[in-house]
């Protein structure tokens, strides 16, 4: 009886440290996330190593841009796609920032700090260059940072992942 408890213990003990491990092996991809850049770094970045940059314009009151954060980029198969396949941006399109794109800056003059963060606060100017038309918008450049695809709206991560492939 006493060898029968302490193999039960000993599975038991086993079964748990195995699930422990994994669920911790999960939560550290999910903590590191997709390898958000500034435009400028994702710039920098493409001239030594080449890669189609995807920009994600959203704003602070956007309800579907936060679901886009909270469903869609926090997919694990899609996280990883976009970090080995993309520079990945995430650019608040009413921002009060200047940013350098391709050389010339951009900056947004109808930017007030007085207004909350639930209110609308001009669009930037880097933004508007993109042909923006609603929160979300991806923008998705080639390695020559010329815009191959706009993709508006909010997408779960499976028909998100569909369309950048197709990039190829």
């Amino acid at each position: 009886m006493k060898h029968i408890f302490i193999l039960t213990a000993f599975l038991l003990g086993g079964f748990t440290l195995s699930a422990q491990t994994s669920v911790k092996s999960v939560k550290t991809v999910k903590a590191a996330g997709i390898n958000w850049l500034s435009l400028e770094e994702a710039q920098e970045l493409n001239k030594t190593h080449p890669k189609k940059i995807i920009v994600d314009l959203y704003t602070e009151w956007c309800g579907p841009c936060k679901m886009m954060m909270r469903q869609t980029f926090t997919d694990l198969q899609l996280i990883s796609y976009i970090n080995e396949n993309f520079y990945a941006v995430k650019f608040n399109a009413e921002r009060q920032t200047p940013v350098t794109f391709k050389g010339k800056t951009y900056s947004n003059p109808e930017f007030n700090p007085e207004k909350s963060p639930r209110q609308r606060n001009g669009v930037h100017q880097y933004a508007m260059t993109t042909g923006i038309e609603m929160y979300p918008t991806l923008i998705v450049y080639n390695s020559d940072i010329n815009i191959i695809k706009r993709i508006e709206g909010f997408r779960k991560a499976p028909q998100l992942m569909r369309q950048l492939k197709r990039l190829k």
